[in-house]
């Protein structure tokens, strides 16, 4: 009659242990497929955020270029203005007619030094100066563009590196989950998922601080 019943088979404990690595792989594809598209965002946002940076910073260039040469041509009209003015020999005509080749930004503030005391030339960098260079003042917004844009692109990029990082860790819950079903020792399988849960709990908590 003894011969009749079957012995409870030891498949008890394998099964919990499959269930667990079932549960535990399912999370870990989940997570590593949400931390590598969250790192893909950030990586392209990285991208943008250079590229922008590069073309202000390229174009802050050509503007202060334009507005060296301005200044340049700025400060030989202005010598030869000032020389013109000082020499006896020089007629009123000759220095007025010097003072309609100067750009209009130029003309007020050789005004403004004739009149302001102190004033060494129509170039100094003083409260209530009116020369300006519009190139320079917009080479300036340009470069603080580009400074802005690749701070922008250095955070995403750091974000970025936090996702992967993370993806890194599921990847290892993936692979030590994996392999811990293909031992026939429960102890050595439960050691393998063991670790495989550690790794998850570790992307876990690098994927909320990347998020955060």
């Amino acid at each position: 009659m003894s011969d009749v019943f079957v012995e409870t088979p030891a498949e008890p404990a394998d099964s919990r242990i499959s269930l667990f690595a079932a549960i535990l792989l399912g999370l870990a594809a989940t997570l590593t497929a949400f931390s590598a598209y969250q790192a893909a965002i950030k990586d392209g946002e990285a991208l943008a955020g250079y590229t922008e940076s590069t073309a202000a910073l390229n174009d802050a260039n050509y503007l202060y270029g334009l507005a060296n040469q301005v200044q340049t041509g700025d400060r030989q009209l202005f010598v030869a203005y000032a020389v013109n003015v000082q020499d006896p020999d020089a007629t009123p005509e000759s220095s007025e007619y010097l003072k309609t080749l100067m750009r209009p930004e130029l003309a007020f503030a050789v005004q403004w030094w004739i009149e302001t005391e102190g004033a060494t030339t129509p170039f100094d960098e003083t409260p209530g100066n009116p020369y300006t260079v519009a190139d320079l003042e917009a080479a300036q917004v340009e470069s603080e563009a580009a400074a802005e844009a690749f701070k922008s692109a250095t955070v995403a990029g750091d974000v970025g590196d936090g996702f992967q990082l993370s993806t890194v860790l599921f990847a290892l819950t993936l692979f030590f989950g994996g392999i811990s079903t293909v031992f026939r020792k429960a102890s050595l399988s439960a050691a393998l998922l063991g670790v495989g849960a550690v790794s998850l709990v570790a992307g876990s908590i690098q994927l909320g601080t990347a998020l955060g």
